[in-house]
């Protein structure tokens, strides 16, 4: 009787063992078949549907690396970074030599810290000494080195203008530069310093902004200046502002929608004088087209509000070659002269420029603006003012 019991027990856990097996094997072949039908909708690009049928063959088979890899692949293509390093170690933890599976996960680390390849690189430099020959871990070392070569922290800008005035004001002469460091990922520092000479006199002021990015939406800013005798410049002047992104791309046509805010206060001896200027921002063509406008909204010493607005049209024929043109008629805060100290100048000015980058490195710039200046207290004209100016930007 005993011998009868054992025998059935293991007849009994041999079949279930048997039947086991049988539902691995079968699920093993619908995950493959699974895979094949997700390569085939990855070939033409429809990312969703390789994605959809890939979880299913990795519930069916969640040990099969090759649909980790896939997996990694197509979250990686919609931009799911997390969850596409996730996949990639997972098959690497299965297969620890997979090259495709450590060319995604470095291909991820990357695609995470664009601005910072180190650890991608260190990562990788790990998997090439176990397959020094490999072309897919060598092409990504020289995607790597490129992206090293191109990463600049310092930006260093020198620019001047030459400005004539109708009758017979003397003219004015003006030049600046600004030297900017990228602290991290999401700060920037920048300083100033500016030189003016106008109706025979001079001032200096110098000024530093700290640019924030808050998230893949929005940045900020915060400005200060000072001069060093307030003949022409403000005693002291703060600016803030903030770009948010309302919107990001509709189609290949039509791009994302900026909102913009930008709030500014000017302290002279005679009292405040502040703005405050919304904006919007349109770009178009893979955002190689950009439409802009603000409402300026000025309040003098009194208090006194007065408004204005600019338009600016901004298009890259190439990718080198940058122009710009627009119109705008606001205030300046006042061209401090001895006449119209007091006064907030009405100027209706035409713009038109282009940047052009010589080198991934040096890029230079030239603009052209006519103005018509009038005193608002009495609306008179004053002046018309022809600028023409030029610089140039070097990162290192």
């Amino acid at each position: 009787m005993f011998y009868r019991v054992v025998l059935i027990i293991s007849i009994l856990t041999y079949s279930s063992t048997a039947i086991a097996d049988n539902n691995d094997f079968d699920n093993a072949i619908k995950a493959d078949q699974l895979l094949k039908e997700s390569i085939e909708a990855k070939k033409f690009q429809n990312f969703e549907l390789a994605l959809s049928k890939l979880q299913i063959a990795n519930q069916l088979s969640p040990t099969n690396s090759d649909v980790l890899v896939q997996l990694g692949f197509n979250y990686y293509a919609l931009g799911k970074l997390d969850q596409a390093k996730q996949s990639f170690q997972k098959a690497l933890s299965i297969s620890p030599n997979y090259v495709d599976a450590q060319y995604g996960l470095v291909s991820v680390i990357l695609a995470q810290n664009p601005d910072n390849p180190d650890e991608a690189e260190k990562l990788l430099n790990q998997y090439i000494e176990q397959s020094p020959n490999d072309v897919q871990l060598l092409t990504i070392s020289k995607t790597i080195e490129a992206i090293k070569k191109s990463i600049h922290n310092w930006d260093f800008n020198l620019g001047g203008t030459h400005s004539h005035l109708s009758k017979s004001y003397a003219d004015w002469n003006e030049m600046e530069m600004a030297l900017s460091y990228k602290l991290s990922k999401t700060d920037t520092i920048t300083g100033y310093f500016a030189q003016s000479h106008r109706f025979h006199m001079n001032d200096q002021k110098y000024g530093a902004t700290l640019w924030y990015t808050f998230n893949d939406r929005a940045y900020g800013y915060l400005t200060g200046f000072i001069s060093s005798q307030n003949k022409l410049f403000a005693k002291y002047t703060l600016i803030n502002g903030i770009d948010y992104t309302l919107f990001n791309s509709i189609n290949q046509s039509v791009n994302s929608f900026h909102v913009t805010l930008d709030m500014k206060l000017d302290h002279y001896d005679d009292g405040n004088i502040k703005s405050i200027d919304p904006g919007i921002i349109q770009y178009f063509f893979g955002e190689r087209l950009s439409l802009s406008g603000k409402w300026n909204n000025t309040f003098d010493q009194d208090n006194k509000h007065m408004s204005g607005f600019l338009v600016k049209i901004t298009g890259s024929p190439t990718e080198k070659l940058h122009l710009f043109a627009g119109y705008s008629n606001s205030q300046e805060t006042s061209d401090r002269s001895s006449n119209f100290t007091r006064s907030l100048i009405k100027v209706s000015a035409r713009f038109v420029g282009f940047s052009y980058d010589i080198s991934e490195i040096v890029t230079i710039n030239i603009n052209y603006t006519n103005e018509d200046r009038k005193e608002t207290t009495h609306n008179r004209k004053l002046y018309n003012k022809n600028t023409i100016g030029c610089g140039i930007k070097w990162k290192f």
